[in-house]
């Protein structure tokens, strides 16, 4: 029998959304346990070969949409983006894969979250994927401010030695997450402070804050996926810089 995937992405997505039905509706599989979420797709990275790209363009991801969930199943937006997506989709559905077969940082990942469920279930990495959302969601419906976009690395678990050497290498407590030199209406620039929906700014980040807005830029600070999107949104919709146009407060 010839090597390579013997089931698509249709059929794999068909078999979670029967298990999710199932599982909603108390039924139980033949050993007595609940069925099994991530079987479909664990069973299509066993293959090497390649996964059929999509002949058309993908379409791109919607404004808002679902919440930041980390439970056993895959959350929505991220079946949304294998759908959507043709790299993703190879992410999800191979072992292995390169920077050469999928040159976007944030695809990979979140074919490594699908594959995983230990990794999207992770609370202390709840932040992490919204921020990975938030970044792919640049790369595909705003590129142009992808292309000047960076994260800055000041959360996270880290040893103390790391945060020290960081800390002499110019880290300053209350940086935004995101920032993006682009210049725009009366704005030199946004930054972007995410945060999960419950979570909170703390005081030396509403300090930074305040700063920069003194400073000529537009900062945010966003509480969920869909509040920094539309602040990203707002911020792409002005014009180029004109010294002028601003956004409400």
């Amino acid at each position: 029998m010839g090597k390579g995937v013997r089931f698509d992405l249709a059929f794999a997505n068909k078999q979670i959304e029967k298990r999710k039905n199932w599982k909603k509706q108390g039924k139980r599989a033949g050993h007595g346990g609940s069925f099994d979420i991530d079987s479909p797709l664990a069973a299509l990275t066993k293959s090497t070969g390649a996964v059929a790209k999509p002949p058309e363009a993908p379409s791109l991801p919607k404004a808002g949409g679902d919440p930041l969930t980390l439970g056993a199943e895959i959350p929505q937006w991220m079946i949304r983006a294998m759908e959507t997506d043709s790299e993703v989709a190879f992410a999800a559905t191979h072992k292995k894969v390169t920077a050469e077969q999928v040159p976007s940082p944030h695809k990979r990942r979140i074919g490594q979250g699908i594959k995983s469920e230990k990794e999207r279930t992770n609370r202390q990495l709840k932040e992490h994927w919204l921020q990975v959302r938030i970044f792919f969601t640049l790369e595909v419906k705003f590129p142009s401010l992808y292309e000047v976009a960076f994260a800055v690395p000041n959360g996270g678990d880290r040893a103390a030695r790391t945060a020290s050497l960081m800390m002499y290498e110019g880290q300053k407590k209350g940086t935004p997450d995101i920032c993006i030199p682009d210049p725009r209406g009366k704005y030199h620039g946004m930054f972007l402070e995410v945060k999960t929906e419950k979570g909170t700014a703390s005081k030396d980040q509403k300090a930074k804050a305040e700063l920069y807005r003194r400073r000529g830029y537009y900062v945010a600070i966003g509480k969920g996926f869909a509040q920094c999107h539309d602040e990203i949104a707002k911020y792409y919709n002005l014009p180029e810089f004109d010294n002028c146009t601003e956004l409400a407060a």
